[in-house]
């Protein structure tokens, strides 16, 4: 018995997990580890020395896993209550038998009890419920502190930022999609800034713009004589430039083929030469390109290299157009009137007809229409409110509410409700909460749901509801 007592010693981690207890074949308790007593409430030695059968008949253990092992002599996993207060503590005895095969102890160690499983399982799901909430925290977080140009509420952008968020630290190329003006370049530098990259350069070249004589030079650098009008010094190129940052290469669908064949081998290799140069210079950087053509089509069309496509396509960033997507519309006309406002030294804000049009304009330019546009009126605008009356000729059409729209037409409630319509929607696209529209209209909470599911067109949630 000396042996095993050895063996069971707490200072051999055997048990340490669990609370022990031991038995002789006659169910005589020899001891209990330290912890047992403490936690089910029994006094110091008050059970070692007595009999598991006795105590299982006074109901201190119900039933007693140690009596259940002793009399089928086999190992037994069940719940028992120990010391009439703690249910269902999940138990395991286990026989030990000598040599010729007698019963000689029985081992019984005591585990967590349900309840303490159930608290787990409860305790688990809570954090379950508060990470998902965490995380969507730390998202919108990560989008003010990552880059202030990217404004969304639409479900479209949401799931690219998810996805921006899960590709950000790999070295994986990206390639970006979408109609001119819908911020490519944006999305790209916000891959950047939440990138482990963040604090290298970020590079920025338009191929559109590039002369084609001069691409390759400005692309790769030069050594000093390499054509005539070079610089006598050479030059380092923008690829260069980007090493240990990101390399964004915009409009990448406008490379001639020879520069498309020399991209090629710059990813395959990471190294490249400048022109004139003898000398290979390997690079880290990560490459992001970007395009408003579908390369696809170029590729069937046998304007732009397969393998280089497949290469650029790893992983696919495409980016709606702004009509696609009318619930970002309204927060960044509402921030680019907040930016343009402080860089001119003004103070305007919208009439409702005029959110109003923003709201059904199709925006065949995008966000950097929408951007020009709000700039424009700015510096254009001398009253306080911009209204329709200020937008310039181009935008005069059928897009554009008539001025008499809400001062003629109806009866004086119901010019009234239109003019709180779009007083209500103006306010809930800009603080996108029951609470904040209250705060901000001077009403209670209970009014702003209501007027908001009248005039919005969707019930929302108490509290804490975003668009």
């Amino acid at each position: 018995m000396k042996g095993l007592f050895e063996i069971l010693n707490p200072e051999n981690n055997l048990v340490l997990a669990d609370d022990m207890m031991l038995s002789d074949a006659q169910g005589i308790i020899l001891r209990v580890s330290e912890t047992y007593e403490k936690n089910f409430g029994f006094t110091h030695n008050s059970i070692v020395g007595k009999s598991a059968f006795d105590l299982e008949a006074d109901g201190t253990f119900t039933p007693c896993i140690t009596a259940e092992v002793i009399r089928q002599k086999r190992k037994i996993t069940a719940t028992q209550t120990i010391n009439h207060r703690h249910k269902n503590v999940m138990t395991v005895g286990i026989p030990l038998f000598d040599d010729n095969g007698e019963l000689k102890y029985a081992v019984c160690f005591n585990t967590v009890s349900m309840e303490q499983i159930n608290a787990i399982q409860r305790n688990y799901r809570h954090l379950q419920d508060s990470l998902q909430q965490y995380s969507q925290e730390i998202a919108e977080l990560r989008t003010r502190a990552t880059s202030t140009d990217l404004i969304f509420k639409s479900a479209s952008m949401q799931r690219l930022w998810t996805l921006m968020q899960n590709t950000a630290n790999t070295k994986a190329n990206i390639l970006i999609t979408g109609e001119t003006g819908v911020g490519k370049s944006a999305i790209a530098k916000a891959i950047h800034s939440m990138s482990n990259r963040a604090d290298g350069p970020f590079i920025e070249v338009n191929c559109a713009v590039l002369h084609e004589n001069l691409i390759e030079s400005e692309l790769f650098g030069y050594e000093k004589g390499a054509f005539t009008g070079a610089s006598s010094t050479g030059k380092i190129g923008k690829i260069e430039l980007a090493n240990h940052g990101t390399l964004f290469l915009d409009e990448i669908g406008e490379l001639p083929a020879h520069i498309q064949s020399k991209l090629l081998q710059l990813i395959q290799e990471k190294t490249i030469e400048r022109l004139s140069g003898t000398r290979k210079i390997e690079l880290d950087f990560r490459l992001i390109v970007a395009t408003n053509r579908n390369l696809e089509a170029e590729v069937q069309r046998g304007l732009f290299r397969s393998d280089l496509f497949y290469r650029l396509n790893v992983i696919r960033i495409h980016i709606p157009p702004l009509r696609q997507r009318k619930e970002d519309v309204l927060p960044l006309a509402h921030q680019f009137l907040a930016r343009f406002c402080r860089e001119y030294g003004k103070s305007l804000s919208f009439s409702p007809r005029f959110l109003a049009f923003l709201d059904q304009y199709d925006w065949p330019g995008n966000v950097r229409q929408l951007e020009n546009l709000i700039e424009r009126l700015v510096i254009t605008v001398q009253d306080p409110i911009i209204d329709v009356s200020a937008l310039p000729p181009e935008y005069t059409g059928d897009a554009v509410p008539p001025a008499e729209l809400l001062a003629r037409q109806g009866t004086l409630s119901e010019r009234m409700d239109a003019y709180e319509a779009q007083i209500i929607r103006d306010s809930y696209h800009r603080c996108g909460t029951t609470v904040a529209v209250a705060k901000e209209l001077g009403i209670s909470q209970a009014t702003a749901a209501r007027k908001i599911a009248k005039y919005v067109g969707s019930k929302p949630e108490k509290g804490g509801d975003r668009l």
